[in-house]
């Protein structure tokens, strides 16, 4: 069997496609950052078009592609539970005609289930119930739907189950479906927190809504958005069942719809174009301008801070600057670093939050600071700054920051259940830490949301072998936004370019970025398709009241890119214009 835990299965799949399959998968790959708030696609039976059905490659495809699946669940002789659709064994494996119920474990084992798919995947197995989960536990994302098909299990096998469910930790993040209503009584009575799935049609939603026995709806009629909001209101996980392989279920404008109509997720054969068209309808409701390299950041208005320093003796009295933005539901907030007095006179720096409904007036929230330094001793007990990177995960917020003590600074993580606070330090602290001797021995945040891609949460840092002095850019990814890990040994940009800052932005596909280097006259646009293959662009013109310095990420409002930014101590706003607009002003 294939070691998919040792070997990416891009590197496993990729040149085992057809040529007309291969594209699917990198524009998987681009644009899964964008999905994070629509519905998780679920494969039927695993990618199932592009390797072999209800496999560790089929799975382990959606997993590294952040998705979910579906799986179908039988009893092998010896009451072992497997992985198999059919329950005779003929049609996806090397065997003849033969029931799954008359075969041991070990018959079954020694039976070739990806030959007929494909002679590249010669060898693959009918997997265990166990090594599917096991699978999942290691590789799963935040939002992975699994959704177990129980097709024929004992009493037996039902308690196996639910250990198998418990053992993994997967009891959030899958379901049981299409066993009977008995069944899924004996299931929650084994452990009441094992969820529990069936198809329903519309006519019999209140009515299996009334039972209370199910904690996830597989509607299998088109949903419309009062059924959607009803299932929410209760509680209840509400999926679209449109699976199966006809044209009928290859239909763009079933999945526009029933996105719009709040779906949680879809069960499709067809999971890859379904996110496409998610994501293109996506941008075309958003109807984000391009940002167009070639245009004029011009400082609006002229003058003038949005965001500004505090009354004297107030938390953030002696500055406000490193700004970065959040945009969610109609309204923007600023994350900010803020100061109270010099450091020699016992100043501190801490971390606040502005918000805005137009970008250009800003609210200080009244119970700033969301962050303050730690206590003393702590990694953090001299600063808490550069907030950055808010992202939701499990029904809480993440927001990542800089921390600094006497020795280094390194990059600690907060938590809380909204926006506006309050706002927890984790007890892992600090998060991503400095490497004694490297070129990043000295860490910070950057001005760059966290994206997600391929199923990997990544972050942006800037590194510093001595602070302020040889800096790069790394980045480190997580499936938890908890344990990082480095993806390069190296900077992605070299320590050579002395880049203090870059302030990234997603604009279509790709990333741009606008980076602040040593000597600010050099600053430069930046472009990459995955975060970690840069190229240099053309100069940024930028034109300002006075020399400008940290800037937040570009975000739209009002239909224009727009920055803030730090200058002399406080926040101001610029937006890109074309050349002949920047003239006129």
């Amino acid at each position: 069997m294939r070691n998919y835990e040792r070997q990416g299965i891009y590197e496993q799949i990729f040149g085992l496609m057809t040529p007309h399959c291969c594209w699917l998968l990198v524009v998987a790959c681009c644009v899964n950052s964008l999905m994070a708030a629509d519905p998780v696609p679920v494969g039927h039976r695993g990618l199932l078009r592009h390797a072999p059905e209800n496999t560790l490659a089929a799975f382990a495809a959606c997993l590294d592609l952040g998705m979910g699946f579906e799986l179908d669940i039988r009893t092998t002789k010896d009451g072992q539970l497997v992985v198999i659709h059919d329950d005779n064994v003929q049609r996806t494996t090397d065997a003849p005609s033969r029931s799954v119920r008359d075969m041991t474990l070990a018959e079954i084992r020694r039976l070739d289930a990806g030959m007929w798919f494909d002679e590249a995947f010669s060898g693959e197995r009918v997997p265990t119930l166990e090594e599917v989960l096991e699978l999942v536990s290691k590789r799963r994302i935040d939002r992975t739907v699994i959704a177990l098909n129980v097709k024929d299990v004992t009493p037996q096998g039902e308690a196996t189950l639910v250990k198998l469910v418990e053992q993994y930790n997967l009891l959030k993040h899958s379901f049981a479906f299409d066993q009977s209503d008995d069944m899924s009584r004996r299931l929650k009575k084994l452990n009441p927190a094992f969820r529990i799935g069936q198809n329903v049609s519309r006519k019999n939603i209140e009515t299996r809504l009334s039972e209370g026995l199910l904690d996830c709806f597989l509607l299998t009629s088109e949903p419309q958005a009062e059924e959607v909001a009803l299932l929410h209101k209760h509680g209840k996980q509400a999926l679209f069942n449109f699976g199966g392989d006809s044209e009928s279920r290859r239909n763009p404008e079933v999945w526009k719809r029933a996105a719009a109509a709040g779906i949680d997720g879809i069960l499709t054969d067809f999971p890859l174009e379904c996110r496409e068209v998610w994501r293109e309808a996506k941008e075309a409701a958003a109807g984000n301008p391009s940002l167009d390299t070639s245009g004029v950041w011009v400082e609006t208005p002229w003058g003038k801070p949005v965001i500004d320093r505090g009354p004297a003796g107030s938390w953030d009295h002696l500055a406000v600057d490193n700004p970065y933005v959040h945009v969610e539901g109609g309204t923007f907030y600023c994350f900010f670093e803020a100061q109270d007095k010099p450091f020699p006179e016992g100043g501190h720096e801490a971390c606040g939050i502005a918000t805005s409904q137009d970008g250009i007036h800003w609210t200080k929230l009244t119970s700033n600071p969301i962050l303050s330094p730690g206590q003393h001793g702590a990694w953090d007990d001299v600063v808490a700054k550069l907030p950055v990177g808010v992202i939701k995960r499990e029904g809480l917020y993440h927001l990542f920051y800089s921390g600094r003590n006497d020795e280094t600074k390194q990059i600690g993580l907060a938590t809380a259940n909204q926006l506006t606070g309050p706002w927890t330090k984790s007890g892992d602290n600090p998060v991503l830490t400095g490497r004694s001797g490297a070129w990043d021995r000295v860490l910070s945040t950057h001005p760059a949301p966290v994206f997600e891609l391929r199923g990997r949460y990544h972050l942006l840092y800037h590194g510093m072998e001595k602070r302020y002095a040889k800096q790069g850019l790394g980045v480190a990814v997580s499936t938890d936004l908890l344990h990082w890990q480095r993806l390069e040994d190296s900077p992605v940009i070299p320590v050579a370019e002395e880049i203090a800052s870059l302030s990234v932005a997603q604009a279509g596909e790709r990333f741009v970025a606008i980076s602040q280097p040593m000597d600010l006259q050099k600053r430069r646009y930046w472009f990459s398709e995955d975060l970690r293959q840069w190229q240099q662009g053309p100069p940024v013109n930028l034109r300002a009241s006075v020399k400008l310095e940290t800037m937040s990420n570009p975000f739209v409002a009002n239909g224009q890119w727009t920055v803030l930014y730090e200058q002399q101590d406080r926040i101001y706003r610029a937006v890109l214009m074309s050349a002949t607009e920047a003239e006129k002003k």
